[in-house]
């Protein structure tokens, strides 16, 4: 079997590995380059990516209805290469139950998106989202920056049986205290979406805490998808935690065969 960081010397789509992009994007935010749907998958197709999980843009900015049916309208686009994230918000607690429901009995949709503006996580506003997350077993995919979990550690401490992904984990040179955090709570998951990495990060996460806690993610079309995948194929791992970064940690928490 072809070691993986060969695909990359090679310039090849990766093969004979199963590949999940936990944290990616349909839309556009006004300061991005234009994306179109079509280009994305390309790329994915380019890389080798088989599938990933979205949330969209416009919810970013309180545009939840309208980003949550883009999501959905990329899925039906594109049988089989995407998964859905419904995104709501603390700063409108009451959209986020009839928002999941709706989301939710729609096709493909597996997670919750959650972004880190304006409510803290441990808010209770957020309690029905998490327990949303909690009876359907629906992982959480929050955004935090810098070391900032703005209190999705505490949530994350009083509901055990919902799986959180710290999204962006160590942005800011802050790379510890998220790793204090996922070394404290075991529903707690890193995920590796960020445009650049501290020398030996990746190496560091994997030593202490293991490739089954590590999510990989893209944050597509934001980030360049050929580089947010090269920083794993390159890392000073084996090729079997490369995998479970990639692939197997993210695919069990969605419930992806």
């Amino acid at each position: 079997m072809t070691a993986l960081v060969d695909y990359a010397r090679r310039g090849l789509p990766l093969a004979d590995v199963p590949v999940l992009d936990a944290h990616a994007h349909v839309g556009r935010m006004p300061n991005q380059a234009a994306c179109p749907l079509e280009a994305q998958v390309e790329e994915m197709d380019r890389l080798g990516i088989d599938a990933a999980a979205i949330s969209g843009e416009l919810a970013l900015t309180g545009e939840f209805e309208r980003g949550n049916d883009e999501v959905a309208d990329a899925i039906r686009r594109y049988p089989g290469r995407f998964y859905g994230y419904c995104h709501v918000s603390g700063n409108y607690p009451e959209l986020i139950g009839p928002e999941l429901e709706r989301c939710f009995a729609m096709e493909r949709f597996r997670g919750i998106k959650v972004y880190q503006v304006g409510c803290r996580f441990d808010d209770p506003a957020f309690e029905p989202a998490w327990e949303f997350a909690a009876a359907r077993n629906a992982p959480v995919l929050a955004h935090t920056w810098a070391g900032d979990l703005t209190g999705l550690d505490a949530a994350a401490e009083r509901h055990p049986q919902v799986n959180f992904m710290t999204a962006h984990a160590g942005s800011g040179l802050a790379y510890r205290s998220y790793l204090a955090v996922a070394e404290r709570l075991p529903n707690v998951y890193l995920d590796l979406t960020y445009s650049r990495e501290h020398t030996n990060m990746i190496e560091h996460f994997v030593e202490r805490l293991g490739p089954d806690r590590i999510v990989w993610g893209s944050d597509a079309p934001c980030f360049s998808m050929s580089h947010q995948l090269g920083k794993i194929l390159f890392a000073r791992i084996p090729d079997e935690a490369k995998r479970k970064i990639i692939h197997d940690t993210a695919a069990r928490l969605l419930g992806v065969e």
